[in-house]
């Protein structure tokens, strides 16, 4: 009952309005009948209350207000099928003023796009960008249409509108639709077309950390490891939190390479810092394939004393498991059993504005549709 009261609040307002204006035109006052009308819904009963707010002068403003209102509770409450046939009789209306009419319109626009009938959203939201009032909200809303149907090509093309109109920088966004189309032409085997989508994404947004996480995975899918440790270290210092996802095609590439000078420097440098727990676990593998176990354990033991993690307790644990004497071997597996457990259950990501949490790193979060908002959780329960 307490969230029908939040969406009733815009009908009370627009209707509590219309109360006093007519009450101010005769002499016998309406609010009974407002509050009568109200009353139905707070029982649950629309049908009353439409009929009721039908009764309502449709040419009048205040009116024209409450029902918007009341159409905008229904899609809210998720009853979308209510919705629609009241914002339609407003834009049907020819006693509505122009302004009104497209109140009603991009309301109607709305409820469509709420019933998944994104093909009638569409054409409702294009008539609104003739409307220099709408044209903003109307060209976003398109823009979040060609996001959902995954039309790429179309999303980049009504982003460029929708920045012209709104002044809102649309670079970023941009840049991913043009990642998106590259991650389908790699699908496709088409690593030509794939590297061209990435160089204009890079040329769109010089900070797209995205794009360079995918060009190195393709240079180094053909063999072009300068290429691949290039784009992977313009990742490092776009976006450090993304080190756990480049690590390991990072030290792929630099051994590959055959410049162990290079790859002996990099190491040094991953010494000399805090790293997330991804990083410490692969360069310890590269440490222990070039220099052996004994300096691999060294380097490990440093870094999660600096950066301790339940990742890092557990796979200390497992490393303890063989040296444990045979008495406690049981009890340090069944801790490590337990630590695995816990780790298993910590999603790696979170999304930073809607919070949704996840093992996946999404470059558009599922929950929210935001871009680039998923981030690697960093901590003694993350990396």
């Amino acid at each position: 009952m307490l969230n029908l009261l939040w969406l009733l609040l815009p009908v009370a307002a627009a209707g509590g309005w219309f109360a006093a204006r007519r009450a101010t035109a005769r002499d016998t006052p309406p609010a009974f009948n407002y509050y009568q009308g109200l009353n139905y819904l707070l029982n649950e009963q629309p049908d009353k209350a439409v009929e009721w707010f039908g009764e309502l002068s449709p040419g009048e403003k205040d009116a024209a207000d409450t029902r918007l209102a009341l159409g905008n509770m229904f899609r809210r409450r998720g009853e979308v099928e209510r919705a629609i046939p009241i914002h339609q009789a407003l834009v049907d209306n020819t006693e509505v003023s122009d302004d009104l009419r497209a109140d009603a319109l991009f309301e109607l626009a709305r409820d469509f796009e709420a019933a998944g009938l994104f093909d009638r959203a569409e054409s409702l939201f294009t008539q609104l960008t003739n409307n220099e009032r709408y044209a903003p909200r109307a060209w976003q809303s398109l823009l979040l249409i060609s996001e959902r149907e995954r039309d790429w090509d179309k999303a980049i093309e009504t982003a460029a509108s929708y920045s012209r109109v709104s002044g809102t920088d649309v670079n970023n966004l941009i840049a991913h639709y043009h990642c998106e189309l590259a991650d389908i032409a790699a699908q496709q085997e088409d690593v030509a077309a794939a590297v061209s989508l990435l160089q204009k994404a890079t040329t769109t947004d010089t900070d797209c950390a995205r794009a360079n996480v995918m060009w190195g995975a393709l240079a180094l899918q053909e063999h072009d490891y300068q290429t691949a440790i290039e784009r992977f270290e313009r990742v490092e210092k776009q976006r450090p939190e993304l080190m756990p996802e480049i690590i390991k095609p990072l030290f792929t590439a630099l051994d590959l390479a055959g410049d162990q000078a290079a790859l002996r420097a990099y190491i040094d440098r991953i010494k000399g810092r805090f790293n997330a727990y991804s990083v410490i676990k692969t360069t310890r593998a590269m440490i222990e394939k070039l220099d052996g176990r004994a300096e691999a354990d060294d380097f490990f033991k440093d870094q999660i004393v600096k950066r301790p993690s339940l990742k890092g307790l557990r796979d200390w644990a497992r490393g303890q498991l063989a040296k444990s004497p045979p008495a406690e071997r049981e009890k340090v597996e069944a801790m490590c059993d337990m630590l695995d457990q816990v780790v298993k259950d910590k999603p790696g990501f979170q999304c930073s504005d809607c919070g949704f949490r996840g093992s996946t790193l999404y470059w558009r979060c599922p929950g929210c549709g935001h871009w680039d908002t998923v981030q690697t959780v960093i901590g003694a329960e993350g990396e």
